[in-house]
């Protein structure tokens, strides 16, 4: 049993791709997670596990994107996370 697959052409393999969590927020604004000042860039696999298993009560975001614990005066609610081709 080779690597390839029967009838395969080299180079064919699909890559994966490298995705930013959009943060949908409770007065509707949109942001991207942001982390270390700078977009959180995380691959496909991390995204889709991240998203799956997000739970918007634990965390808020803030301004610019980074999510820390809840905290009324400082943070906005998450509504939803999804995983955005970068």
């Amino acid at each position: 049993m080779g690597i390839f697959k029967k009838g395969e052409a080299l180079g064919s393999e699909t890559i994966p791709g490298r995705y930013k969590i959009r943060i949908t927020t409770e007065d509707g604004d949109t942001l991207y997670w942001n982390k270390r000042g700078g977009i959180h860039i995380v691959d496909e696999d991390v995204a889709r596990i991240f998203v799956a298993h997000f739970k918007p009560e634990l965390f808020g975001v803030l301004p610019d994107g980074s999510l820390i614990s809840p905290d009324p005066d400082r943070t906005r609610r998450i509504v939803k996370v999804e995983m955005e081709r970068e």
